[in-house]
Parts: structure tokens; C-alpha cells; sequence
């Protein structure tokens, strides 16, 4: 992959040399024809190292089993409410994996929701009439929404917030450190977790600026008792340090890469 140049709803992709486009209309026709899956990354205890919850992530799988990044389609669906629709869509896979761990130590699935159902009304009823459609605790679905989402939306994001822990549900600030975001701001904002944004690790823990900003964050994540999750783990320089700074957990391919239901399900099987 070379360039990635986004043109309304169309995005222009090179890959191996060909130009591939996908449009707004290719991406809803591929939710519609159930193209569209789950995988799952799990979620690590830093000190134990063992498995505790786990990220729900989008992928488009075609009919010849080509497996398409969200990297190459998110954008697009992001500009209209097609982008609402594919969260929906992925939050009902996650109830449907829940259920079918069936006597299986039931972890928490954390799920990305785009800023657009910020503006959703009744997002938390519709929320728990969905996981209450299959009979499941509302702590086991985490809700993410990412940084930058803060930016503009101050006062309805934070009722938006309320009302998803009000119903039950924990909530996820993803990509804490990529943005421009306020730590007063952060303070206000009543979320269960932080998740800590790879880009602040580029450096693999061993520049000195880098560390401190780290530090600082744990430090005031924990003052305010607020879990943290730190993203693309990949050395175990990284998680040394992040051990040496009481992070709660960790994800990243040092332990598991993204993978498919059964895989996750069969994993869960294996580390118990």
C-alpha cells in the first residue's frame, strides 16, 4: 500500500501496484451481503499477562477470502451515516459472540462508535434494548469513542456519556495522546477507561520525553481511578516500562493479532 487519497465517497487505494476504489455504495452492498465481520484483538493484564477483555475491529471479507483492512473503507462509510449503520451492525456480532461463549468465562468486547452517535437520539435505550435482545449483563459491552470526538461536541458528549453509564455500560476514551485534547476536559468526562494511543510509544519506551509523558499520564489516569489500556504493544521493552507504570492492560501483536470468532472463541479455550 502507497497512497491512500480520500475524494469524497470514493477512496483511491495502491496496493500491489493496482488502484482499487471503494465507494460508498460497494461498502453499504458489502454490509448488506454480510461481508462484513468481527474480529477480535485481545486485551491483556500488564503484570499477569493474562487475557481479561478483548476490542471488537471491523473487517471486510470478500467473497473470494481476501480479508480488507477498515484502513482502506472506514473513511468513506465516516461521511454519511452508513458509518452508524456498520457500528450497529458489529455491536450485534459482538452480543451474537457473547452469547455463543456459552459456559465459557464471559469477557468484556469493547466496541467502536463513530462520533456521529453523539447526535443519535436515545443511543443508550437503543443500545440496551439490543443487548438486552440477547440476554446479556450491560458490563460486558464496552463502548469506545475516540479522542478526537471531543473536540466540538464538549457538552453533548458528556451527557451522551452519562446516559451510556447510567444504562449500565462502560465507556472508553480510544486513542488518548493522538490528539489535542485537554486533560481538564478529560477530568469532566466521567469514562471508565483511557487508551493510550500507540503513537505515544513510537519511540519504544526508551526516549526520555517520551517516558515522562507516559509516566504523567498513568499518574493521573490512576488519580482519577480511571483504567488504562495501552494500544500496539509489540516489545517487551514496551511492556516492561509499561509495567514499571502500573498500566492495568495491555493489546498489541506482543501477545495476539486481530482474529476471527472462532479463533478468538477456541484462544479463550486455550488460556483458561
Amino acid at each position: 500500500m502507497k497512497n491512500i487519497h480520500h475524494k469524497g465517497y470514493e477512496t483511491d487505494i495502491m496496493k500491489g501496484g493496482i488502484l482499487m476504489k471503494y465507494t460508498a455504495e460497494e461498502i453499504r452492498s458489502a454490509l448488506y451481503n454480510n461481508e462484513l465481520t468481527a474480529y477480535y484483538q485481545p486485551q491483556y493484564d500488564t503484570i499477569k499477562g493474562q487475557m481479561k477483555s478483548a476490542e471488537a475491529l471491523v473487517r471486510w471479507i470478500k467473497p473470494d477470502g481476501t480479508v480488507i483492512s477498515p484502513f482502506f473503507f472506514i473513511l468513506v462509510a465516516e461521511e454519511s451515516d452508513l458509518i452508524m449503520e456498520i457500528d450497529w451492525y458489529v455491536t450485534e456480532l459482538v452480543c451474537k459472540t457473547l452469547v455463543k461463549q456459552n459456559m465459557m468465562p464471559q469477557f468484556p468486547i469493547s466496541v467502536n462508535f463513530s462520533r456521529r452517535h453523539i447526535q443519535e437520539e436515545n443511543f443508550a435505550d437503543k443500545l440496551s434494548a439490543l443487548v438486552d435482545k440477547y440476554e446479556l449483563p450491560h458490563p460486558l459491552l464496552e463502548v469506545e469513542i475516540t479522542e478526537s470526538a471531543m473536540i466540538g461536541n464538549e457538552e453533548s458528549l458528556l451527557d451522551w456519556i452519562v446516559s451510556i453509564r447510567s444504562a449500565g455500560f462502560r465507556v472508553a476514551i480510544d486513542d488518548f495522546g493522538s490528539g489535542l485534547s485537554s486533560l481538564q476536559f478529560v477530568k469532566d468526562i466521567p469514562a471508565d477507561v483511557l487508551k493510550i494511543d500507540r503513537s505515544l510509544l513510537s519511540h519504544n519506551c526508551e526516549d526520555e520525553k517520551e517516558r515522562i509523558v507516559l509516566e504523567s499520564i498513568f499518574i493521573f489516569a490512576h488519580r482519577l481511578n480511571i483504567k488504562t489500556v495501552a494500544e500496539g504493544i509489540e516489545t517487551k521493552e514496551q511492556l516492561g516500562f509499561l509495567r514499571s507504570c502500573d498500566c492495568n492492560r495491555i493489546q498489541g501483536y506482543l501477545y495476539a493479532r486481530p482474529m476471527p470468532r472462532r479463533s478468538i472463541s477456541s484462544f479463550v479455550l486455550n488460556i483458561r
